[in-house]
């Protein structure tokens, strides 16, 4: 657009920049293109939010993760269980509503773009990155609930972004740490996570996020390195596979710059310049220091990124806002949600989704009475932080049980006790923990794994597992895990809905759909 013809140096740049609040602060003094929120209450977030457009000439994205409902970024919205619990469901009309609702609660409050959903597959059980993030393990099945959930997004005025081109999921490797390859030759990326990047474009993608991720079948190695490098400063695979042969044409905006995947493999502000050179348009969480300044500068002037490729990303940001109507000042009021309505969508999505993955012994359903002795252990890493749903899941069996206690990581030689001596009638172990950026697995890990020894599931007491959070308990303990629920996240109802079904008071999905 014309405007941009006239603009400095740190007038483009604010406008290709996607800072996060809680980085710049609220008394920043410089308007940017778009400004990330992280989790705050609705009535803090609609403050700041309005505070900040305030500031802004051309009116910014207002950015979240709404990878699966609202509730995890707005502090007060719908939470839904996980993208897999949608998934797992079967159904895309669940995955639309879903998708609808997020943008209804986020929309109210000023958000008009989101970076989700997560179009990564879940094929290596032990990625530390995507997991319950993803819909499925079968392209064809991603394609149908992301294209589900993005279209409620999309429709009820949200843009979407779809990730992490060219596919996270094929490895044990965190990007937030390293720079992971996708290991896959042409045809089979072009059957897996090439099917699903170009079904959700062509279902009308208005972004993608490239991953900190190589794709060494479609690329070259940096002669610096010797490496392939991160899809997000690669031309061959932003430019020619994802423009090019997947015929992109919406926004493409980096993963969080902060990231070891990039800035691990090379410098911090030649990684902006080559970002922006090499096909993406925004940068995400840049640090909009004056050191930030200064040093694009210095790359604007050498050469390593051109005066036209920054005032062509300003043009392309600017001229999306037109398209969505963000520069009419007046636009709709977004209709408020239905808050008893959400909340009943996710509570079926909740029931809908909890699979019993494996019974070998047939202990589902199992009778508890009021004389049942039941034991409830969890075996989770970082169990601190899973102490509401730890008493949750008491306070469920304490309904139907007078004699229920509950053990946090009492290591091997306890439960060896417990189960040898017939002390319970039913052990109940809740098992497995939630992701989280940087931690670079998601397995049960350290100390805490080693309430798996000792051979305890095998001495004749009753034992039930639930997977709260890992979807992929069963691959790991195939032979000492008999009996094993997945609930693919927690939301308030999911104990009561957990212990309900295992106790034979409510139906359990007994058929897998998001993985194997």
């Amino acid at each position: 657009m014309d405007m941009v013809g006239s603009w400095t140096v740190r007038e483009l740049l604010n406008q290709v920049c996607c800072p996060a609040f809680t980085r710049v602060g609220p008394d920043c003094g410089d308007a940017f293109g778009a400004m990330f929120f992280h989790p705050m209450h609705k009535e803090e977030l609609e403050r700041q939010i309005a505070a900040f457009k305030a500031k802004c000439k051309i009116p910014p994205f207002i950015v979240s993760d709404l990878e699966y409902g609202a509730g995890n970024m707005v502090l007060g919205a719908t939470k839904f269980p996980s993208m897999m619990a949608i998934s797992q469901t079967n159904s895309e009309e669940l995955a639309y509503k879903a998708g609808a609702i997020a943008a209804g609660e986020a929309g109210q409050l000023g958000y008009n773009w989101t970076f989700s959903p997560v179009a990564d597959l879940a094929h290596d059980p032990d990625s530390p990155v995507v997991s319950l993030r993803s819909a499925a393990m079968e392209p064809e099945h991603a394609v149908k609930i992301v294209s589900g959930y993005m279209r409620g997004l999309q429709d009820h005025g949200m843009m979407a972004t779809i990730k992490h081109f060219p596919g996270d999921g094929y490895g044990s490797y965190d990007q937030h740490l390293t720079t992971p390859a996708n290991p896959l030759g042409k045809e089979e990326w072009r059957r897996g996570p090439g099917l699903v990047f170009r079904e959700l474009i062509e279902a009308g993608a208005m972004a993608v996020m490239p991953g900190h991720i190589s794709l060494p079948a479609f690329d070259e190695t940096d002669q610096a390195t010797g490496a392939y490098p991160p899809a997000t400063v690669s031309k061959r695979l932003l430019v020619d596979l994802l423009r090019g042969e997947l015929g992109f044409e919406g926004l493409i905006v980096t993963d969080a710059l902060e990231m070891g995947g990039l800035v691990g493999y090379m410098n911090y502000f030649d990684a902006c310049a080559k970002a922006l050179e090499n096909g993406c348009d925004m940068l995400l969480f840049p640090r909009m220091d004056e050191r930030f300044y200064k040093e694009m500068a210095a790359r604007v002037e050498n050469g390593m990124l051109p005066p036209a490729t920054l005032r062509d990303r300003a043009s392309r940001i600017i001229s999306l806002k037109e398209q969505l109507g963000l520069l009419d000042r007046e636009l709709p009021a977004v209709a408020a949600p239905d808050l008893a309505d959400s909340r009943k969508t996710a509570e079926e999505v909740a029931a809908r989704s909890m699979t019993v993955v494996r019974d070998r012994k047939g202990l589902i359903p199992f009778p508890v009475s009021r004389e049942t002795r039941v034991l409830h252990v969890a075996i989770m890493n970082n169990g601190g932080q899973y102490a509401e749903l730890f008493q949750r899941m008491k306070s469920e069996l304490e309904k139907y049980s007078g004699h229920v206690e509950q053990m946090i990581d009492p290591g091997p030689d306890k439960l060896y006790e417990v189960t040898s001596e017939q002390a319970y009638d039913l052990v109940l172990c809740s098992i497995g923990s939630k992701l989280s950026y940087g931690l670079n697995v998601v397995r049960l890990h350290d100390e805490v794994a080693r309430n798996m020894m000792g051979g305890w599931t095998k001495l004749g007491t009753p034992v039930i597992f639930i997977a709260h959070y890992h979807p992929f308990v069963h691959k790991e303990y195939e032979i000492s895990i008999d009996t094993i629920v997945n609930t693919y996240g927690d939301i308030a109802c999911t104990a009561q809905y957990a212990v309900e079904g295992i106790l034979g008071r409510r139906q359990l999905n007994r058929q897998l759909y998001a993985h194997h």
